[in-house]
Parts: structure tokens; sequence; C-alpha cells
């Protein structure tokens, strides 16, 4: 084979997995992004600023880790869930949207733990250590970030953009450690649990604030329309400046062939 020859495929190779890096990163950017926007708009006026911060960054990482413990069961139980909240408001126009994430966590828990209990093979089981992890990766980014703020001032999206890459580069460097110290934790059974309540929740959340979008009358409490309001005026910006920053970081990592995280 000519060495040109040889030499385009491995352009094109690296082409293909630097995109798919960066694809990937982006995504982790957005749900970071979304989930870190929905808890601090939520904590908004409960708890102080500090709080609030390091509150919806540890939060945000654990349950974006909480995707991660099972790709296939986080899909699994977006579409039940997704099925179970279709059912639960058609032809329903007197219900409210609050139930939305109860019923989310309820079919969530059960998905999972049943997955868990049926899948002993899956990787559900290392749920509970990555879950630690996304705790510790997110504490700490927080911190970096509140120690930058002392000197800088920082708008929504800017805050995110530090934070999503910040998070996520210390949670891929350190969840091997916690899986091999803390995957014990839980049996499949629980960590199934775990990522199903998680992942259940989250999906009735953002079904929630996007039928409230469409229908803010069918909010029954004022607290909520309050809320939705904050999250829909902030979550674009934000949500795009963390998927923006991930991706050139993901994208760097590609070219500097760093390993795969693959656990």
């Amino acid at each position: 084979m000519p060495i040109q020859t040889v030499a385009l495929k491995d352009h094109l190779a690296l082409l293909e997995q630097t995109a798919l890096r960066g694809a990937i990163w982006a995504f982790v950017g957005v749900v970071f992004g979304f989930v870190f926007v929905v808890l601090t708009e939520y904590l908004q006026g409960v708890v102080p600023p500090v709080v609030q911060l390091f509150a919806a960054t540890a939060g945000a990482a654990a349950l974006t880790s909480l995707f991660y413990g099972s790709m296939r069961l986080s899909v699994m139980v977006a579409n039940f869930t997704f099925i179970a909240m279709v059912v639960y408001t058609w032809g329903n126009s007197e219900l409210t949207l609050e139930p939305l994430i109860s019923v989310g966590a309820v079919v969530g828990l059960t998905v999972g733990a049943t997955y868990g209990w049926l899948d002993k093979k899956s990787r559900v089981f290392c749920a509970d250590a990555k879950i630690v992890a996304g705790l510790f990766a997110g504490l700490l980014a927080s911190g970096l970030v509140f120690l930058l703020r002392l000197f800088v001032e920082m708008p929504y999206p800017w805050v995110a953009m530090f934070i999503a890459p910040a998070a996520t580069v210390i949670y891929v460097s350190s969840a091997y450690w916690f899986v091999d110290r803390c995957h014990g934790f839980l049996p499949p059974v629980g960590g199934g649990a775990l990522v199903g309540l998680g992942v259940g929740s989250m999906t009735g959340l953002l079904f929630m604030i996007m039928a409230a979008t469409l229908d803010p009358a069918s909010l029954g409490m004022a607290f909520h329309q309050s809320f939705v309001e904050r999250v829909q005026d902030v979550w674009a910006n934000t949500v795009g400046s963390a998927a923006g920053v991930c991706f050139a970081v993901g994208v760097l990592r590609s070219l500097c062939k760093v390993p795969w995280y693959n656990l």
C-alpha cells in the first residue's frame, strides 16, 4: 500500500476520533450545563450564594455522572419515563405538571432496580463509585471557580464555561481511583435504582420545563412558575457556552492522544 494512502487513512482516523471525542464532550457539556442551570435557579433565594454555587456544581457533576453509570440504562429510563409522562398528561388538562418529577422518579427507580437485578454484568455496578467521583469533581471545580470569582466578576455563561470542563476533567482523571475503592457500596440492584432515580427525575423535570414553556398555566405553584421563567432566560446561553468549551477540550485531548476514558 502506498505510503501516501496509509498517511491519508491515519489522518482520517485521527479526524474521526477527534470529532467523536469532541461531540461526546460537547454532549457532557450540554447535560452538565442544563443540570447546573436548573439546580442554580432552583436554589436561588433558598440558600446563600456560596452554598448555591457548591451545591449546584456538585449536584450537576453527580447527576451527569449518573448518565454514565450505564448509558444503556439511561436511555431505557429516559424512554420509559417519557412514555409514562405522555400517558399522564394525555387528555388530562386539569392536572398540574409538578407531579411529573415524581412520575419520572418512580418509573426510573423501578426500571433501574429491575435492570440491575437482571443484568449482573452491566457497568451499572460502578454507579455508586461514579457518583462519589462526580461529587468530588463538582466540589473541587466549584472551589476553583469560587476562588476565581473573588478576583473576577463572572456572568452566568462564563461560570458554566469554567465549571463544566473543569469538573469533567477532574472526573475522568479520578474516576478510576474511586471505582477501585467505592464500587462495593451498593449491589447492582442498588446501583441500577440510583441511576434510574436520577435519570428519571431529571427527565421528568426536563419534561415539566418544556411543557410549562408551552403552557405556563399548567404549573400549579407560583414558585415553579418563577423557576421555569428563570431557567428559560438563561439556559440557552449557559448550555451553549458549556458545550462549546467542552467540545474544544475534547478535541484538544484527542489531538494530545490522551487515552479514552472507558469504564
